[in-house]
């Protein structure tokens, strides 16, 4: 009976051993098809060995989610490849080929991402996993990749920006558009033209006029009738309900009228500025030329 029992025993042990050695086995086949380039057959292998995972240890768990993950991004299925590095990086934080993952997973997003004129959720995100790389990172040599990174993210998002602002140009919204160029120019400084930037803004600033022409006639009108309404009105509350009114749209005429001034003096300062300190720039004769044909325009 003992005999019997020590022979189940021992049958057990031989096939879980050999479970165990042939979900290694499968484990170390892909990492070796991954080596040689063969990326496609290798995700087979590595799905394998990561799906029967009870064979494996933590350190062999971690290499098959790293180079499953790689062997997406290596193929340029960049959507497969963030599925796994996020998964990755999240079971193992502390892995040591950490930067790489972050790095490759920074750049999938960076090559999933759409054109500036839509969402830019993936560049953030881009930017996000760069930034983490290099704040945990500073000394891998994948840091410096990913400074390559922010850069290429923040310059996708001024363009986003610098797209809107030229919307607004375009439809006669030039206040709203020199809005957008300077918020450009504040974020993105070291990413954008400046010469050209400063140039927009002096530009729209000082066409800010035409943006409120319209609005500014038809409230004034509607001051004229108040007036004509108030000296008519006999009734005490409902001519002071007419007063209260008349003041709300002076308000909003004044408020426009002020922005229109200090818009007009803060492009012709930034136009100024251009023709003193941007001596062998094209905006150097684009200034003056504006300055001029203003003046011209204002005193006519």
């Amino acid at each position: 009976m003992k005999k019997i029992f020590y022979l189940v025993v021992a049958s057990i042990i031989f096939s879980c051993a050999q479970k165990e050695f042939v979900e290694k086995d499968v484990l170390y086949k892909g990492i070796e098809l991954y080596k040689k380039g063969e990326y496609e057959e290798a995700k087979d292998y590595l799905k394998k060995s990561i799906y029967k995972a009870e064979g494996l240890t933590a350190d062999e768990l971690m290499k098959a989610k790293f180079y499953l993950a790689d062997s997406y991004y290596k193929e340029e299925l960049y959507v497969d490849a963030i599925v796994e590095f996020e998964e990755l990086i999240t079971l193992f934080p502390t892995a040591p080929f950490m930067p790489e993952a972050l790095y490759k997973l920074a750049d999938s997003y960076l090559k999933i991402s759409p054109g500036i004129d839509r969402d830019m959720s993936y560049p953030e995100k881009a930017l996000e996993k760069a930034e983490e790389l290099i704040e945990n990172y500073p000394d891998s040599p994948y840091a410096e990749k990913a400074k390559k990174i922010i850069t290429k993210v923040n310059i996708m998002k001024a363009n986003h920006l610098i797209e809107i602002a030229d919307l607004y140009e375009k439809l006669g919204k030039y206040y709203s558009a020199s809005r957008y160029y300077q918020l450009v120019f504040d974020l993105y400084e070291n990413y954008i033209d400046k010469q050209k930037l400063e140039y927009k803004i002096a530009f729209n600033l000082l066409k800010t006029a035409y943006q409120y022409e319209d609005e500014i006639k038809e409230y004034t009108e509607k001051v004229k009738k108040l007036e004509e309404k108030i000296k008519k009105e006999k009734n005490i509350e409902k001519k002071n309900v007419l007063i209260n009114r008349k003041k709300i749209l002076e308000g909003h005429l004044g408020l426009l009228k002020d922005r229109i001034e200090k818009s007009k003096k803060r492009g012709i300062k930034i136009l100024e500025y251009i023709m003193d300190n941007y001596k062998n720039s094209e905006y150097k004769d684009k200034a003056r030329e504006l300055l001029k044909n203003f003046s011209e325009v204002k005193n006519h």
